[in-house]
């Protein structure tokens, strides 16, 4: 069979071969770039994550703190600062910045619940993420306020 005008003859194994090489020498700086972004992103986002874990941290020690404080306002049956300091100042929970406890009051001066009314206590906290610490200057830091709350019922009874 001929070979015409119009039909090429197919590579020989040393045109392949040659064609090959050329190819994967002519790719190799490409992989490397895709390689190193990829590294690149992968780092980065592990960054993102480690700069946001303590908002996690922190919203798990809220919680338990809550949780905490509204079965000691359901013990002592009140919620005056005395109570709700005695939650923390052993130092095994989280200071909140704030606390809330939204009730029926039996006495609103000595801040007194009665027996089987029903409160709500509101915890805050303002955690700081540092987004960048340069050599000279300030960081930049964003501050996220966290929240946690707990319901309870009051165990005592007030004459």
């Amino acid at each position: 069979m001929a070979w015409g005008a119009a039909q090429q003859r197919p590579p020989s194994h040393l045109e392949r071969s040659r064609m090959r090489k050329r190819f994967i020498r002519d790719q190799t700086a490409e992989g490397y770039i895709d390689v190193a972004i990829t590294v690149l992103i992968v780092f980065t986002l592990m960054a993102s994550l480690m700069a946001l874990f303590p908002i996690f941290t922190a919203q798990q020690s809220l919680n338990q703190t809550a949780r905490y404080m509204a079965r000691t306002v359901e013990l002592y049956g009140k919620a005056d600062d005395a109570t709700l300091s005695s939650v923390t100042e052993d130092g095994d929970f989280t200071v909140p910045d704030s606390v809330d406890v939204e009730t029926q009051w039996h006495d609103v001066s000595q801040r007194m619940i009665q027996l089987k009314t029903q409160f709500t206590v509101t915890i805050a906290k303002t955690v700081p993420i540092v987004i960048l610490s340069p050599a000279l200057g300030d960081p930049l830091v964003i501050n996220v306020r966290i929240s946690a709350s707990a319901n309870g019922i009051s165990e005592v009874y007030w004459k």
